[in-house]
């Protein structure tokens, strides 16, 4: 593995950041002396975590909140990039794909990105559940805010989740008539534009209209020597637009979101690493069996050049998302008001991609015609639609000491996916999976102020699931040879068997809240969170086909919201510690049945999460800001056994893949002193670092793992799978100046540069080192410049 810089060692890095974490928890508990009623210039955020409009520093959960102004400076305009915006919040692509996002936060993360489970931390747009996850990165842009809930959500909204949501929330039609108009430039041929505008109808009706289109090269060139050197891969060739449309009288708000989102792109190619010569493929390689691909790998690791790759797969993602939603809300009386929300999404998902990495027609998406020529590949595709319907019922009382909510959710998504896998040369994994997932909810929160100073917050919620798949697989191109059996292993003739299950539990939330004086809060909170269990979409058998448990998880947390005025100084710091007992947890893992490399989800038993959260910001003078967000996490297995060469073994001290120990976000936002007649110049510096992961969840077991033509690997292979399945830590710095209202006009101008050192890191990627004997890498996108002009009217 290529190593990365390291800013500082890793040991150093750890003991800085805990003292900073000190630091931070000593100003939530510094004498309540230097708070006063306003710290003066750090301005009011607003979030709408608990269903309603509230300042962030008076609510007891654990927010991140990103205004429309932050996104666009910080230059938020993938969901991939929140990822370094938020600690402890990591967003990856299920084997690379950023069309399929896989969201972990707070050590939580879903092995897959699996079309029929349910997301640890679901993405909501506009209040409205992204089912399933395939396609929800789209429709970032022209957005009022987004906000990231930590912990377990479910007893204010939606559907139940365990580790967070995501809200994404875009910006409601404006009452007089205006807009903008943007265009961006950079280099990799980037060329994007993106404009909204306001039409108020009347006093009563306004509609909104944005969209967006974006081309950009990709960051990847196939340098292999075949039909398709010299092609790119990793590229963006995305548009979308949205109508909304909002009505209001003295007691009606009715908004319509209406929005096509679409890409089209060549998708990025993974970066073999070295291969284990003591099992699966990798051995067979070593034994002289695979030439051709043996040497690709070490041609690639060689080049040392994740920006460099060979391939025989003209690979491909095509995403189209149609999305509408309804929300109506009625006020009764002035206590008393009812909400209705509505929606509905369709997706249609087609994936190509080279598995293995080299130019060798081995593993991923079959090609037909001979190596190196090109031609059309067969994609799996994903067709899915998904309708959701909530009515709650909001509410005060006792002269607005009582706040409360009660609702009731019901969604469904009716899913299929056709898929055709080849896994060596005349080896091939194909089949059609159609599930269909039913959830149902009723739940309720409410707050209530004994004082001043001292309330409580419960919520319960009681949630039931269907899960129901039905699955066609065969191991030949023709769909002859049918690979599923009935029940008892009797043979199927139409070779489809359904199966299904139910699974229902009871979650909920207890919150204490102290508000010593107006600028603090102190709270702490137990609450419970739940995923839903499931079948695996690639079972063949009774064995395969038994379904999954639901996963639990109960956090306990314990939090401070502060405003100060230090020596004159204005300072915000949000700190949060939190401790999650995780059961049944869904775990995937990969092995061969029946010669073909499969992955299976699973239970496993029980671990813990312990984390502690920081958020810092400082105004030493009203023209800079200093903005320090850190997060620890000890994500651990704590009862946990692993079936390793047919002897069952405690697994239980591992550590969870792609979870870093620790992270933190810093950033120094400074206002040039110019005359205001010119325009108004910024600078904008952020900072971002991880610490290194595990990418295996078994890389402490591999000194007993059997090889293939051996009882157990190579002292070479183990340390070299040692070392490649711990991904190094890696800083990366963004840089970008804004010159808005230029020389007093409607234009504002913007440069900016991404990953300034170029750092080389990996964000994800697939790695079976163990069932397989081979992996693939993918990294996040190498520096890159542009520039924006932007016209508001």
């Amino acid at each position: 593995m290529k190593t990365t810089s390291k800013p500082v060692a890793s040991l150093r890095h750890s003991w800085q950041l805990a003292h900073l974490a000190l630091a931070v928890a000593a100003a939530g508990s510094a004498p309540a002396a230097l708070a006063q009623q306003q710290a003066m210039n750090l301005e009011e955020v607003v979030v709408t975590a608990r269903r309603r409009e509230e300042n962030l520093q008076d609510v007891p959960i654990a927010v991140t909140a990103m205004s429309e102004d932050f996104l666009r400076t910080q230059n938020v305009g993938q969901i991939e990039d929140l990822g370094t915006k938020v600690p402890s919040l990591r967003i990856s692509g299920a084997g690379g794909s950023l069309n399929e996002p896989i969201i972990s936060l707070r050590g939580q993360r879903p092995a897959e990105a699996a079309f029929n489970q349910d997301q640890a931390v679901p993405i909501y747009f506009n209040e409205i559940v992204m089912a399933p996850t395939q396609g929800s990165n789209l429709g970032m842009y022209d957005l009022q805010s987004v906000q990231v809930l930590k912990g377990p959500q479910g007893t204010l909204f939606g559907r139940n989740s365990t580790g967070g949501a995501v809200l994404m929330s875009p910006k409601r039609p404006g009452r007089e008539l205006g807009g903008y108009a943007e265009i961006k430039v950079g280099d990799y041929d980037l060329v994007g534009f993106e404009g909204a505008v306001d039409v108020p109808v009347n006093d009563n009706l306004q509609m909104r209209i944005a969209g967006r289109k974006l081309d950009r090269d990709g960051y990847q060139k196939n340098v292999a020597n075949n039909e398709l050197n010299g092609k790119t891969y990793g590229d963006e060739h995305s548009e979308g637009v949205r109508l909304s449309v909002n009505f209001e009288n003295d007691a009606l708000t009715n908004l319509t979101v209406l929005a096509f989102d679409e890409n089209d792109i060549r998708a990025a190619v993974p970066v073999p690493g070295p291969y284990n010569g003591s099992t699966g493929l990798g051995a067979y390689a070593a034994a002289g069996f695979l030439p051709d691909w043996a040497a690709g790998v070490e041609r690639q690791l060689k080049r040392d050049d994740p920006w460099k790759i060979e391939s025989d797969v003209d690979a491909k993602e095509y995403v189209k998302n149609v999305f509408g939603s309804n929300t109506t809300e009625f006020e009764i009386t002035d206590d008393l008001s009812i909400k209705n929300v509505m929606g509905y999404r369709k997706v249609n998902f087609e994936t190509a991609s080279d598995v293995d990495g080299t130019a060798f027609p081995g593993w991923g998406t079959y090609t037909p015609g001979a190596p190196g020529v090109t031609t059309v590949p067969r994609p799996t595709e994903l067709q899915s639609e998904f309708f959701s319907e909530e009515l709650q019922l909001l509410g005060s009382a006792f002269n607005e000491r009582l706040d409360w909510i009660i609702g009731a959710y019901w969604s469904k998504t009716d899913a299929t996916q056709d898929y055709l896998v080849q896994q060596a040369p005349g080896s091939y994994d194909t089949g059609i999976s159609t599930s269909v997932n039913t959830s149902t909810g009723v739940f309720g929160e409410a707050t209530y102020a004994f004082s001043d100073e001292w309330s409580v917050t419960a919520g319960l919620r009681q949630s039931w699931d269907e899960r129901e798949i039905t699955v066609s697989k065969w191991n030949d191109l023709d769909r002859t040879n049918c690979r599923v059996t009935g029940e008892g292993g009797v043979a199927l003739p139409d070779c489809a068997r359904t199966v299904d299950e139910k699974f229902d539990e009871p979650t909920g939330r207890l919150s204490v809240n102290y508000t010593p004086l107006d600028d603090m809060m102190i709270y702490a909170s137990v609450s419970t969170g739940y995923r839903a269990g499931g079948f695996n979409t690639r079972g063949t058998n009774d064995a395969t086909l038994q379904p999954f448990d639901q996963e639990v998880v109960t956090t306990y947390e314990i939090g401070n919201k502060a405003d100060w005025d230090i020596a004159g100084v204005p300072v915000r710091s949000n700190v949060a510690v939190y401790w999650q007992d995780y059961e049944d947890i869904h775990h995937t893992r990969s092995f061969y049945e029946s010669g073909i490399l499969v992955t299976r989800t699973e239970n496993a038993a029980e671990a813990e999460i312990k984390g502690f959260e920081a958020d810092l910001t400082v105004m030493p003078t009203d023209d800079l800001r200093l903005t320090l967000s850190y997060s620890y996490v000890d994500a651990q297995y704590k009862e946990k056994k692993d079936l390793i060469g047919g002897v069952e073994i405690d697994t239980s001290d591992n550590e969870f893949p792609y979870i870093p120990e620790q992270s933190l976000t810093a950033s120094v936002a400074y206002t040039l002193p110019i005359d205001a007649s010119l325009g108004e110049m910024s600078v904008l510096v952020s900072y971002y670092w991880q610490d290194e992961m595990a990418t295996h969840p078994l890389i402490d077991q591999f000194d007993i793992m059997p090889g293939t033509f051996t009882p157990t690997w190579s002292e070479d292979d183990v340390a070299r799978m040692t070392d490649y399945s711990e991904a190094d830590d890696y800083s990366v710095w963004n840089l970008r100046y804004d010159w808005r209202n230029v020389m007093g006009s409607d234009f504002d101008l913007a440069a900016y540069v991404n990953n300034a050192t170029d750092e080389e890191y990996i964000l994800g990627g697939l790695n079976v080192v163990d069932s397989g004997g081979y992996a693939g890498a993918m990294y996040g996108a190498p520096r890159t410049i542009g520039a924006s002009l932007r016209y508001s009217f």
